[in-house]
């Protein structure tokens, strides 16, 4: 296969996988009818938690969607005759960089449902890393957890960390 079908073959996979997901995840989402107080209890927090997860759920679909429009863009100015070499260097750069942070970001989010948060998204830049993660409050050693987490994979000092409970 040449490169460019190799860019597109992945990018479609990666779309397949993430719709695969949502798919596989709403077919398995508890299923609660009942009427009685308790029920109705459980039911509210348990449209809370999917709400929750289908906040993750979307934020992922979003980023995957974006970052494949940009590296297919990214692509095309690589490809065109009419732009100048200087240009094509830049494209390439940035999408060396793109899929750096799209492998970092996909990394924590794997090591960080590993490690007790299944609920997270990670955005990776040059220098900062955002961390959303589910739940209203976060102790101090769930943010150390989180923060070692994200510089393991990233190589960003602690303090370029930045970790948001979401609820």
């Amino acid at each position: 296969m040449k490169r460019p079908q190799i860019v597109r073959f992945a990018a479609f996979v990666t779309v397949l996988a993430v719709l695969l997901g949502y798919v596989v995840y709403h077919r398995t989402a508890p299923n609660t009818t009942a009427l009685s107080a308790a029920v109705t209890a459980q039911k509210h927090q348990s449209n809370v938690v999917s709400t929750l997860e289908n906040y993750f759920v979307n934020y992922r679909m979003h980023r995957d969607r974006v970052m494949t429009e940009e590296i297919a863009t990214l692509k095309a100015l690589t490809e065109n005759p009419a732009i100048a070499q200087s240009a094509k260097d830049q494209a390439s750069a940035a999408m060396v960089q793109d899929t750096q942070e799209l492998k970092e970001e996909t990394q924590a989010e794997g090591l960080l449902s590993a490690r007790g948060f299944p609920l997270s998204a990670v955005t990776v830049t040059q220098n900062k890393a955002v961390v959303v993660v589910g739940g209203s409050a976060l102790t101090s050693q769930q943010i150390g957890r989180i923060a070692d987490t994200i510089t393991e994979v990233t190589t960003l000092p602690p303090q370029d960390v930045v970790i948001l409970p979401k609820s």
